[in-house]
């Protein structure tokens, strides 16, 4: 099943790589810029002469050149037409600055590894290539795991709501907000199945080592990252089986993992703990008192849903009215049936998330406001959506009082896959529609004269885009049904004592 969600999830993400003009992610010429000087061997963060809230980077012309292809950003009125290509020899090496120097090395050593045997815009699609392969083996990572459980019919419906249009936007990107949010599902998901599953000798060293890379990976794409692990532990224990537990305490598969992400996590701590001499550039809101700022953040916590969704480019591209709808009503759907029909423990692993993504943003912004002023995106809050989603599927999966799939029921589900799949192509095409025309472009011109396009044409990504999208909710439905199916097979059993290795002790029937 990995290789087909791998394959899933591929697609969308290498086709939003090629559908967004390079450099039209947030920050993404810094984080560029940050990788080819990674991948060279400049790790340490050397303020640049120049700028001395830069990190110094000395890498071939044309990855420096990411800087003067935003032309676009900020504003939507003006179409990704303006581009000019490099000036000069595009493969010297020039220096320049990012504003990515302070975040771990780690990450920008993967995705600089393709300007090391290519060049010029191949080399710098192909980084994103690497991001998307990266994105999209952990998310395959998740599904898998989550398919290991005993019941898993509505865990893979609200994991598909999860993958919104912005994580498979983040997906194609250099950006390691995407790897963040895919790496904190994979680990997630393992550690829940590790936790309350048995497992041979082979497929507990196979999760163990799955935990430590996912961890790795996790802390380091960001530095709230290290809080994300802390908090995907917590709530992956409320799902625990504790006789389960205390064998993988006994086992030296689960020991060399914990080992192996302390020393992750040391590393990554001794990074950030590095004295750093960098000048400030604080933006917007410094000087607002804490007390305010955080009544402020906690009473606008809805206003960031957007950034969850798709606020695409340099924050100047919302997705369009439908694709928020949907989500906002899918989204809304599963926490509340979570509520109504799932677990105790769900409902409380429901709860310490739905806190989270409401304190958060409101503490990290009440800390920062005196020096950095405001920075917080909705996006940011990505890595626990997805937890927050798979865990409203897993609290209903775990509940004998969820409703059994009739007809009406499978209808729905139907529905609901059509309309949030509708919604990721709404948001492909508005964004494209920014960048082909800009967004005073109408229809007309879109088709008759673009002013941009991308590899491939936009047509032709457009259509791509929504036959990957289709396939991967046609699969979803599969699977989903084939849980039911085996479920429905099952109950007869329901209520008679089963092993730790068949059902979980979350609070069903089976447990009490």
């Amino acid at each position: 099943m990995f290789v087909v969600a791998f394959a899933a999830l591929l697609a969308p993400m290498l086709l939003w790589a090629l559908a967004s003009p390079l450099m039209s992610v947030p920050d993404e010429p810094s984080h560029a810029i940050r990788a080819a000087a990674v991948v060279r061997g400049q790790i340490a963060s050397i303020p640049w002469e120049k700028n001395p809230a830069l990190t110094r980077a000395d890498v071939p012309k044309y990855v420096a050149h990411a800087h003067e292809l935003t032309c676009y950003a900020f504003r939507p009125d003006i179409s990704a037409g303006c581009m000019r290509p490099v000036q000069g020899n595009p493969i010297e090496t020039v220096t320049t600055g990012t504003s990515a120097g302070l975040n771990s090395p780690v990450y920008y050593a993967l995705v600089g590894l393709p300007t090391l045997v290519i060049q010029g815009t191949p080399a710098l699609y192909a980084m994103r290539g690497v991001n998307a392969v990266l994105c999209a083996a952990a998310l395959a990572i998740m599904i898998m795991q989550l398919l290991q459980l005993p019941r898993s019919r509505w865990v893979l419906l609200t994991t598909f709501v999860s993958v919104t249009p912005m994580v498979l936007y983040l997906g194609g990107s250099m950006n390691p907000n995407g790897l963040e949010i895919a790496a904190a599902g994979a680990l997630f998901a393992t550690l829940v199945v590790t936790a309350r599953t048995r497992a041979s000798r082979r497929i507990l060293w196979e999760r163990a080592a799955l935990v430590a890379v996912s961890a790795g990976l996790l802390m380091s794409t960001r530095s709230i990252a290290l809080l994300w692990v802390l908090i995907i532990i917590g709530v992956a224990l409320l799902f625990a089986d504790r006789r389960v537990v205390l064998d993988l305490l006994r086992s030296s598969a689960a020991w060399v993992a914990i080992a192996v992400s302390a020393i992750a996590g040391a590393l990554t701590v001794l990074w950030y703990l590095t004295p750093s001499t960098f000048a400030e550039q604080p933006n917007a809101g410094v000087g607002t008192t804490p007390t305010v700022e955080f009544f402020t953040m906690f009473f606008r916590t809805l206003d960031f849903s957007d950034g969850l969704v798709g606020f695409f480019g340099w924050v100047d591209t919302p997705s369009p009215a439908f694709s928020v709808i949907v989500w906002s009503f899918a989204v809304v759907g599963a926490l509340v049936a979570a509520v109504a029909w799932g677990s105790r423990r769900g409902r409380l692993a429901v709860l310490v998330l739905a806190l989270v993504m409401v304190l958060v943003p409101a503490l990290t912004q009440t800390i920062l406001i005196s020096t950095v002023g405001n920075i917080w995106q909705g996006r940011y809050m990505l890595a626990m959506f997805v937890c927050l989603m798979v865990v409203a599927g897993l609290a209903i999966d775990d509940s004998d009082q969820a409703p059994t799939v009739s007809i009406q029921l499978r209808r729905f589900t139907i529905a609901a896959l059509v309309l949030v799949s509708t919604g990721q192509v709404f948001s492909f095409v508005s964004t494209l529609r920014r960048y082909v025309v800009s967004v005073n472009g109408d229809i007309e011109a879109l088709f008759n004269t673009p002013q941009w396009q991308p590899p491939l044409g936009w047509i032709a990504l457009m259509v791509l885009l929504a036959l990957s999208v289709a396939a991967a909710a046609v699969l979803t439905y599969r699977e989903a049904m084939n849980a039911e199916h085996r479920l429905e097979m099952e109950r007869p059993h329901i209520g008679s004592p089963i092993p730790a290795t068949s059902e979980p002790l979350n609070g069903s029937k089976a447990s009490r």
